[in-house]
């Protein structure tokens, strides 16, 4: 029974932690890779993970003996529940989305993310850039559409679907070359090259949040939990087949070529292709109708 801005606030807090506590991780894979077998960590490095796991057990917790009875309650017993889940199209739309993100996109994830830290500037001044982005920019977005929330209560998932698909765009410029090399911008260009990847890593975060909150303000609680359930199956379903199949399965391939050895004769093929912002807008505007 919460409000939608309430949804929006919880929400954005939930993303954005999670973008920090993920650059963080993969930060720690790249320091570590190349290292030698025998190789020991550094004594701080449990000053920073021993409290997190002490955080987390609490949170563990808090989340056990903190929720109210409603949530230990049996769920009820929903005739024909999987004919009117499919019946939904906005059902349908995400698990459709799901697919083609997790088998165009799961290849090359671990590049676009070890891009981030291998620029050759400073690690710090890279920490700082994550910061910038993922703290005070995203609190930035929170308070906006924490504000408007309040009286449009569709403007996030407007918002969302409107972008089109920037985690595409996120692993193009990370993957293909072209964030390597900026010649116009001088001794700014790694600089511009990472901001504008966390930018568009925001706009990522953006849009799975406000696909988030268009489940929760069509569908029921029941329905939700069972949509997630799905996506998760099948999207695990999905990485294990691009993993054999894919185009970008070993490396960018053609879904995202290499800006300095490409041409058209190569082709290019790819999720940019099927992911159409018309299609989400009609399909948006279609299940808003049903709604109302």
């Amino acid at each position: 029974g919460a409000a939608s801005e309430v949804w929006t606030l919880r929400a954005c807090m939930v993303q954005g932690s999670q973008q920090i506590w993920v650059a963080a991780l993969w930060y720690w894979g790249y320091t570590l890779n190349g290292m030698v077998d025998d190789f020991v960590q550094p004594w701080w490095v449990v000053m920073i993970v021993w409290p997190l796991s002490i955080l987390s057990f609490v949170l563990a917790y808090v989340m056990l003996r903190g929720l109210p009875d409603y949530y230990r309650q049996t769920p009820p017993n929903i005739p024909h529940f999987l004919q009117t889940l499919m019946r939904r199209k906005l059902v349908l739309w995400f698990l459709t989305s799901e697919i083609l993100r997790d088998y165009w996109l799961s290849g090359p994830y671990g590049r676009n993310w070890s891009y981030l830290w291998s620029v050759d500037i400073p690690k710090w001044e890279i920490l700082l850039l994550v910061l910038t982005f993922f703290v005070f920019v995203w609190a930035g977005m929170l308070l906006v559409l924490t504000h408007f929330s309040k009286t449009h209560t569709w403007l996030l998932p407007v918002f969302a679907v409107g972008l089109g698909a920037p985690r595409w765009c996120q692993m193009l410029w990370g993957t293909s070359s072209l964030a390597l090399y900026i010649p116009w911008a001088g001794s700014a260009g790694p600089y511009l090259g990472i901001s504008l990847w966390l930018w568009l890593g925001v706009l990522d975060a953006v849009q799975n949040l406000g696909l988030g909150v268009i489940l929760l303000q069509a569908l029921s609680r029941l329905h939700v939990c069972a949509t997630l359930a799905f996506s998760q199956i099948i999207g695990s379903i999905c990485v294990m087949v691009a993993r054999a199949s894919a185009p970008d399965r070993l490396g960018p391939s053609t879904v995202f070529p290499d800006a300095a050895t490409w041409n058209f004769s190569n082709g290019l093929s790819g999720y940019f292709w099927f992911y159409r912002k018309e299609q989400l807008s009609e399909q948006f505007t279609c299940q808003i109708n049903n709604n109302y």
